[in-house]
């Protein structure tokens, strides 16, 4: 092996230890800090979370045309008193790369919740940008590809904020009825993963920090409130 071949791989094995020690380094850190917002939070770190909540969960966000191996990282939980509240990163740990799905998002479990098998996602409020109407055609194009649409046309504020599909359209239609509808017309950014005892949620808000104990407090309450409604 000549000396400048040498070097190439010398270097080659260098950069390549070199990301895996950086990833191994960002990963740490991403659980130390997950770790010190959920004590502030009053949670409290879930080392190993347990297969029935790795499958509910990832089931919720599963794909048939991108089949993958979702993980749980950087879980913390707080019981409630009819049900277990988590928070958690959802990773697509599939193909050559790993892609976050939801970073620090909430997970309410209750055998309160009866819920139809459904993905709520927000529009952009076309009162406010030019483009706000391509935007939620795209939207709907996107989430048409993960179940059937849904729409609301006797709940005209609410059909305009949020993109609904269902694997259970009927049952999901019912299930969103005058009350429900209303207190989603009135908020932003929502997005709710949802099936039998289990709802995720997070908000696709920009400029959302989850280093930020105020907003990951909001996070939580907000979340409490959906579960309030679901469970009536």
């Amino acid at each position: 092996m000549s000396t400048l071949t040498l070097m190439v791989v010398l270097l080659f094995l260098l950069v390549f230890a070199g990301m895996v020690i950086f990833a191994f380094m960002s990963a740490r850190k991403a659980k130390e800090a997950a770790a010190r917002m959920a004590q502030t939070l009053g949670m409290t770190p879930v080392p190993q979370p347990d297969s029935v909540l790795l499958e509910q969960i990832t089931a919720l966000y599963r794909t048939s045309w991108e089949p993958s191996k979702d993980e749980l990282l950087n879980v913390s939980r707080r019981l409630l008193p009819d049900g277990e509240l988590f928070l958690f990163d959802l990773v697509a740990t599939g193909g050559e790369s790993h892609s976050i799905i939801q970073s620090q998002a909430v997970a309410i479990r209750s055998n309160t919740l009866r819920l139809p098998h459904f993905q709520m996602h927000p529009k952009v409020d076309t009162s406010k940008y030019a483009l706000g109407g391509l935007a939620n055609a795209i939207v709907e194009w996107g989430v048409s590809k993960v179940g059937t649409p849904v729409r609301f046309p006797e709940f005209p504020a609410f059909d305009a904020r949020y993109a609904v599909t269902s694997n259970e359209p009927e049952a999901t239609r019912r299930f969103f009825d005058e009350d429900k509808t209303r207190y989603f017309a009135n908020t932003e950014y929502y997005g709710i993963h949802a099936g039998g005892n289990l709802f995720t949620f997070a908000e696709v808000e920009p400029g959302f920090k989850i280093n930020d104990p105020s907003q990951m407090t909001r996070r939580i309450t907000r979340a409490l409130e959906v579960y309030r409604l679901f469970g009536q």
